[in-house]
């Protein structure tokens, strides 16, 4: 009992400890800080479920209609099947160029790269032949040389025109190297407060058109796209430093070329980086992007074929900004959105135009990583104090109005106002929490339930043993009889559940006959005291009487099971019952009170048969001496198959050790 006692107490102390808030607070506060450095240190996993939780909150943004400046040329699948394979000699281009101009094009924009001399040229061309057939000296030929370039030279300085170029980030380069750095447009005056170019990427190179053609344009405009780790291109930048001196885009040289403003300003302050140009305050990222606001329709569209065959209305580019550039698939210029479609790198300097143009802009301000952060400790913090406190489901529906609600609130700022602050984050912390800490309060119940259940056994037990208790204490018998026998049950059940015959028996009706044995001798409390305390042997008449103990116990016991509702409780009390009642039972049909023979008798009254009789023979009593163990074993092994059931007999051999055990750890206890 001192056990019992010791470990029921040690159950109601970690039952307090684990039904307290400390540990909740502690996994809630606890997963709240580690997302906290997650939104930090951010892995790669996470920065590109980032950006697709962005594509899909601006897709649902309305973009308003084209402005209709820029239109796109290109050099497309008919183009080249009508005037011959990519890249065209540059007379060509420069027809195209002029019949642009001709057109009215307000600016003329090349997305094309030409840093060598055009071979198609006949200058090129023959000296090339006399260089490849010829074995005398060949004199090199330089860039002005070539009548194709000075073609397009000429028609580039008719007009206003923009040619791109590309920036190396990854190592100097010296293709198309020049001695100064690219030109911007007339007037344009770039200014920046301190610091706001810091965080920009150092461009390592450049690769520009030859010094012929940049020369006779107007300016020079850069076509870097800067696509995010999922290959998605998402933000562009307009202006980047180039040898000290901050250069714009193809697209913004081209918006400051058809403009007679061309101031820029670059500001950078403690809430965020923006250029300003023309009253229009475009927001930029840290390090000068721009957030590209895609558009759902398509600019407007020439094919280089239409414009080269004067199929093309006059004054139709009217004041227009024309980018020209390749449009074939087979030429690479691909790009992929955040809606998941590819478009060409002049569609892309085209939105870019119309973003401007529109004043709409999206932007991801430098102070929305701290915004995201307290909203992770924010989200993390009420969800742990509601799922610590609150019942589960209004917990749960909180949380998962939180998360519905945070998602809906971000993508609401991305759609009307353009400000991207993501919700992912947040939503991930609300979630982790939400299930972690369900699984524990999920735990703790089941564990309180647990101790809970154990002490009601407990108590269930003790009251079983007390009437036990009761009835032996009339007979002048200890309890020790009580707990012995019901160890011997448990012995003997033990054993025959091994035995192909009885291998039905489970754990839980091993459980219950052990607990059933206690109440075998329940019915004595019914039997006089001058018969129950008589020291001699009973005559025929008292020991009639005695015999009645097992029918006034089943009927009390039945009357027990009839009167409740739990098919549990019908279970052991059933068990109880019969081996009250037919635990005098003998297998040869000798026993009372009926007389029932063989398995007639319910395993419960044989196996306590059994043990009520070694019990009786191991133990001293006021009328007999006790026997020695060897000698209550051959007695047992000589009533098998008369007094009692063989198999239990085999399984009290099999497990005598065991039974003289409990004897010896009585006794020392009882010392």
């Amino acid at each position: 009992m001192t056990n019992a006692v010791a470990d029921s107490g040690l159950r109601q102390v970690l039952g307090r400890l684990a039904a307290g808030k400390f540990l909740l607070h502690a996994v809630g506060f606890g997963l709240t800080l580690i997302v906290a450095l997650l939104s930090i240190f951010q892995s790669a996993f996470l920065q590109k479920a980032d950006l697709r939780l962005y594509d899909l909150m601006v897709a649902g943004r309305a973009t308003p209609p084209h402005s209709a400046t820029p239109v796109l040329v290109g050099i497309d699948e008919e183009s080249l099947a009508a005037f011959g394979q990519w890249p065209w000699p540059r007379y060509r281009l420069a027809m195209l160029v002029e019949e642009l101009q001709r057109l009215g094009a307000a600016v003329v924009a090349l997305d094309i790269l030409m840093p060598e001399v055009d071979r198609s040229s006949p200058e090129v061309i023959r000296v090339e032949r006399q260089r490849d057939l010829s074995a005398a000296a060949v004199a090199v030929l330089r860039p002005d040389q070539d009548s194709n370039s000075q073609r397009l030279a000429a028609a580039l300085a008719r007009g206003t025109t923009v040619l791109g170029y590309y920036l190396d980030f990854s190592q100097p380069s010296a293709a198309g190297r020049q001695q100064h750095s690219p030109a911007s447009p007339a007037g344009t005056v770039v200014t920046r407060s301190a610091g706001a170019t810091d965080q920009w990427p150092k461009p390592q190179g450049q690769i520009r058109s030859l010094s012929l053609l940049t020369n006779a344009a107007n300016a020079e405009g850069f076509t870097n796209a800067l696509e995010d780790l999922d290959g998605t291109l998402r933000r562009i930048p307009l202006v980047l430093s180039v040898d000290g001196k901050d250069l714009p885009s193809l697209a913004l040289t081209a918006l400051l070329l058809a403009s007679p403003q061309r101031t820029l300003t670059l500001i950078r302050d403690d809430a965020d980086t923006s250029l300003h140009w023309d009253n229009r305050r475009i927001p930029l990222d840290s390090r000068g992007n721009m957030l590209v606001d895609y558009r759902s329709q398509p600019h407007p569209y020439f094919s280089a074929r239409a414009i080269l065959d004067g199929k093309v209305a006059p004054g139709a580019l009217a004041g227009k900004i024309v980018l020209v550039g390749a449009w074939a698939k087979g030429l690479e210029d691909l790009h992929l959105t955040p809606s998941g479609q590819t478009i060409r790198g002049l569609d892309v300097h085209a939105t870019v135009i119309d973003n401007i143009l529109a004043s709409t802009f999206l932007a991801r301000p430098d102070w929305a990583r701290g915004v995201e952060l307290f909203a992770v400790l924010l989200a993390g913090t009420i969800c742990t104090l509601l799922l610590s406190r609150s019942g589960f489901k209004l917990a749960l529906l909180t949380v998962t109005a939180g998360t519905v609600g945070i998602y809906w609130g971000a993508r609401e700022l991305l759609v009307a106002q353009g400000i991207h602050l993501s919700p992912l984050l947040p939503i991930v912390t609300l979630v982790a929490i939400t299930s972690i800490l369900s699984l524990l309060k999920y735990g703790i119940e089941a564990h309180k339930l647990r101790v809970s259940t154990l002490d009601l056994i407990e108590a269930q037990d003790e009251i079983i043993f007390s009437l036990s208790v009761l009835a032996e204490a009339r007979d002048k018998e200890t309890g020790g009889h009580i707990q012995r026998t019901r160890r011997y049950v448990e012995i003997l059940a033990r054993q025959l559940a091994t035995t192909p015959r009885h291998a039905q028996l489970t754990e839980f009706d091993i459980e219950l006959l052990a607990k059933s044995a206690p109440l075998h001798d329940i019915g004595k409390v019914g039997i006089a005291d001058d018969i129950l305390r008589k020291p001699g042997k009973l005559t025929a008449a008292e020991y009639a009487t005695m015999q009645t103990h097992t029918s006034i116990g089943a009927e009390a016991l039945t009357k027990i099971a009839a009167g409740t509702g739990h098919p549990e409780k019908h279970t052991f009390l059933d068990y109880a019952r019969q081996m009250t009642e037919s635990h005098h039972e003998r297998w040869d049909g000798q026993g009372y009170p009926y007389g029932l023979r063989g398995e007639e008798i319910p395993l419960a009254g044989r196996l306590m048969a059994l043990a009520d009789v070694y019990d009786a023979l191991i133990s001293k009593r006021v009328y007999k001496k006790k026997l020695l163990p060897a000698e209550v074993r051959d007695f047992i092994v000589e009533q098998s198959g008369t007094q009692f059931d063989p198999d239990i007999v085999a399984a009290f051999v099999a497990r005598n050790d065991e039974f003289i055990r409990v004897v010896q750890e009585f006794a020392e206890a009882s010392e």
